[in-house]
């Protein structure tokens, strides 16, 4: 080669080097991008969890009631929503959302502990619901478990996230820009601080003004016990947890039966076909001495009334749940592979028109014992869940009309039940009862007023008692006058305690039961001491227990 075509040489090996500095710029400028998008979402991520973390300690921390708890499902709900990326606004986001809201409402004006966990539970369905997937009961379980292995990954990122914003220009040799400020300032702090010590008119001088400054910082710091400090930091690790999780949900299962094998004749098919036609005919038997309670609205002979619906319904509840299971179990994956398949669903819905009845006859037997002496909380359950069973039952019918999996039942099923709790957990139970009780009384049946004597009274439904107050029965109307009179004077006292306690302690279900009594205070304040009051009570109480309980 030639001394005159180095100089081309050189120009094509500088090209060379320079297509290649090019190339890895254009590699190097996704990545960096990336990183610069991960760090301000990190950093997006960090001021949620401190403001969760300060929402929780005013408003669960130094809660001293309901309110505050009510306060903080709300905010704990919309920092979720700004908090995780890209959160999907989907109707059941939606739906779930309304729940915790309608939660909210009813903690601020009658709380209660089981409504706070609930509370929390659906702040959980939320952050599954706001990534994208169907909130089902044993998902969102799995999901609340990760948040504490997901809190650990969530800090790991961020520490591993300020690493490379610091380590790692300085291995690559780039410029760091607030290192050219920071580092400075350290040093000034190191070595003002031995230049000070080695002068003893300037330590005289910083000690009074430096003196000062940690006294303020250390009252402001021991103000907060070591217990709130633990508690900020559960908090914002499930919150990490929530909005950056390790695991997603269980993906639903959306096909039924294997379509390959469209025709599989199951061996069971006899035996499924001869249990349902014995159960049908089991079922037709006994709805035939169930009938003669329908007509005559009382127990059969042999029977009390507590007897015939505590022990009768849980029995038949029992009955209608054991057909759900039966029927999930007859129609699965084979068996609706099998060509003969139809003749199973005309006997399977024979029998499910008789479960019906006999889900009718259950709700019979609670109704006549909520005739005999009236509603109770617990009576409340009772028709919730009884309802729930039958809800369930339909689901196994569509399971079988739309050939759906296992799996698609039980979640459904799950669904059922948490809404149940939801509604027992929301409506006014005490409200709703000791209206229906109230009625019952003063149409003449006072049987249920032992509802109202044995049984705890929330403040929200005292009010609804005030009509009893002008029953014809002496000792109910002197009785009832007795219990408000003693409860008003409760109340007002929980009331000047709350004021002092602050807003977490409101309970506007309260501020409304004081108002209505103060309203009608006339009508029922006629007893001239607290001590009266408390004896016509207790008459009326011995003498609902001796006639009724």
């Amino acid at each position: 080669m030639s001394f005159s075509e180095r100089p081309d040489e050189e120009d094509r090996e500088q090209a060379v080097d320079s297509q290649v500095e090019q190339l890895d710029s254009s590699l190097d400028a996704p990545i960096a991008s990336e990183f610069e998008g991960s760090m301000i979402r990190g950093r997006f991520a960090m001021l949620v969890v401190l403001a969760m973390v300060i929402v929780a300690d005013f408003t669960l921390y130094h809660a001293q009631g309901f309110m505050g708890p009510a306060v903080f499902l709300a905010a704990a709900a919309t920092l979720l929503c700004i908090g995780i990326p890209r959160p999907s606004l989907s109707i059941c986001t939606l739906l779930v959302a309304a729940l915790l809201a309608v939660l909210a409402v009813r903690l601020g004006w009658n709380g209660s502990g089981l409504q706070v966990a609930a509370g929390l539970w659906l702040l959980n369905a939320l952050a599954v619901s706001l990534r994208g997937h169907l909130p089902f009961v044993l998902e969102t379980l799995v999901f609340a478990a990760q948040c504490i292995p997901g809190g650990y990954n969530f800090y790991s990122r961020i520490n591993s996230g300020i690493r490379r914003r610091v380590l790692d220009p300085v291995d690559s040799g780039k410029p760091i820009r607030f290192m050219d400020v920071g580092l400075p300032l350290v040093s000034v702090v190191l070595f003002g601080g031995v230049f000070v010590m080695a002068n003893p008119d300037l330590v005289s001088w910083m000690s009074g003004t430096m003196g000062s400054i940690v006294d303020a910082i250390r009252s402001f710091l021991f103000q907060f016990s070591l217990f709130e400090v633990a508690f900020w930091m559960v908090v914002a690790w499930l919150t990490g947890g929530l909005l950056r999780p390790l695991v997603s949900p269980l993906v639903e299962t959306l096909v039924g039966h294997d379509s390959n094998r469209q025709n599989f004749e199951t061996p069971l098919y006899s035996a499924f076909r001869n249990t349902l036609l014995t159960v049908i005919g089991l079922f037709g038997v006994y709805l035939l001495f169930e009938s003669r309670a329908f007509v005559s609205r009382t127990p059969p002979a042999g029977f009390t009334y507590s007897s015939y619906a505590h022990e009768g319904a849980a029995w038949l509840t029992l009955a209608l749940g054991m057909a759900t299971v039966t029927l999930s179990m007859i129609f699965r994956g084979l068996t609706l592979a099998d060509p003969r398949v139809g003749k199973l669903q005309r006997l399977a819905w024979i029998w499910s028109g008789l479960n019906f009845l006999l889900a009718m006859a259950v709700y019979n037997r609670m109704l006549i014992y909520i005739n005999y002496n009236g509603m109770t909380r617990m009576r409340t359950v009772a028709l919730l869940g009884i309802t729930s069973v039958v809800v369930g039952f339909a689901l196994v019918l569509l399971k079988i009309q739309w050939k759906q999996t296992f799996p698609w039942l039980v979640r459904r099923q799950l669904w059922v039940v948490s809404f149940a709790a939801y509604l027992y957990v929301v409506l006014p139970v005490d409200v709703l009862i000791h209206t229906y009780n109230v009625r019952q009384i003063l149409s003449g049946n006072v049987a249920p007023i032992v509802q109202v004597t044995e049984h705890p009274i929330d403040d929200e439904a005292l009010p609804v008692l005030v009509p009893l107050c002008q029953a014809e029965d002496r000792l109910i109307s002197e009785g009832v006058k007795g219990l408000l009179t003693n409860r008003f004077g409760s109340i007002e006292d929980t009331l000047a305690e709350n004021e002092a306690l602050g807003w977490t302690a409101w309970q506007l279900g309260r501020n409304r039961c004081h108002e209505s009594l103060k309203a009608v205070q006339k009508n029922w304040d006629t007893h001239r001491s607290s001590q009266d009051a408390t004896t016509a009570w207790e008459q009326l109480e011995n003498y609902a227990f001796q006639n009724w309980w």
